[in-house]
């Protein structure tokens, strides 16, 4: 095997496998021992087979990093599809939550019966509540502790306002978004964009004019599936524009509900949103079965 062979194999076609290539970069030898190999290429038909291998990758410069772009190269049609359903669902739920009139009703009848239950108190009158506070709503119990405040709305909502029911199929996307954590949507872009700008600069200084058997610049820039970097600069900017688009529609949701962005991060919120909507619609199904009952006004609302 000759560089020109190495060459071939790790780049014609990128048929090396994923899983491989790992593997590859994850056990390969320091350069320190990948120098000391190359001092036997004299010698290579007497070396055994893991020996020559060591000797013909010594002689290709600066190795690890040509792997390392490999791989981010393989994996990063499958890095893009990953992240692009998580920044979609982000993008729905916000303009869900934010444009289902079923939803701001039902908030609207939390606050009165919050306001009405707390008359007298120092809670009395309020003019919102935080989102969160709305699972609590279950841990408010009768005064014979056998039905709770969110049994009574669902009831409520059941009888007297079946419309309100529906933001339970408006926040379609609230239980995909809750799974989508924006620290670390924010880290996997930071990444791919310091992998791709370090790819950009190697192609320019990995190959020498006088070598032509340094293929790393030709395979990299064609790419297995024939898309050149620009491409895979191009595709990164789409998925950072529709990134920076979902951080503005989720920051105007914050403000519009009056949230504290220091406090409450994507997970959070939707977490929040999807359990109270999981709830909501078991309680809901359970009120059918369950006799009207008139909730004891001397309960507070644990709402804040």
């Amino acid at each position: 095997m000759d560089k020109l062979g190495l060459d071939s194999q790790l780049h014609e076609e990128f048929i090396v496998e994923n899983f491989t290539l790992m593997n590859l970069v994850k056990h390969l030898p320091e350069q320190e021992q990948l120098n000391a190999l190359a001092k036997y290429k004299n010698e290579y038909s007497s070396l055994s087979e893991p020996e020559q291998f060591g000797v013909v990758m010594s002689s290709v410069k600066r190795l690890r990093p040509r792997l390392s772009h490999i791989l981010f190269r393989l994996q990063f049609d499958e890095q893009v599809n990953n992240l692009r359903p998580d920044i979609l669902a982000v993008n729905a739920a916000c303009d869900e939550v934010r444009k289902s009139r079923a939803f701001g009703r039902l908030l609207e009848l939390v606050l009165l019966l919050g306001n009405y239950m707390n008359a007298g108190s120092r809670n009395a009158q309020s003019y919102g509540f935080d989102l969160s506070s709305l699972c609590k709503l279950k841990d408010t119990k009768s005064a014979d502790q056998k039905t709770t405040l969110l049994h009574f709305l669902a009831q409520v909502c059941e009888d007297d306002f079946p419309d309100v029911i529906k933001f339970i199929d408006d926040l379609e996307h609230v239980d995909r978004a809750s799974r989508v954590s924006a620290e670390n949507l924010e880290k996997s872009l930071r990444q791919m964009e310091r992998q791709l700008l370090q790819l950009e600069r190697d192609l320019e200084t990995f190959s020498s004019p006088d070598d032509p058997n340094d293929m790393f610049h030709t395979k990299m820039a064609i790419s297995f599936s024939h898309i050149c970097l620009s491409s895979l600069i191009e595709q990164y900017g789409k998925l950072e524009t529709m990134h920076s688009n979902m951080e503005t529609l989720y920051q105007n949701l914050l403000e519009y509900f009056a949230v504290d962005p220091k406090k409450t991060s994507v997970d959070e919120l939707f977490t929040d949103l999807s359990n109270f909507r999981s709830m909501f619609t078991f309680f809901k199904l359970y009120a059918i079965y369950l006799l009207k009952c008139t909730f004891p006004i001397t309960v507070l609302l644990l709402l804040r």
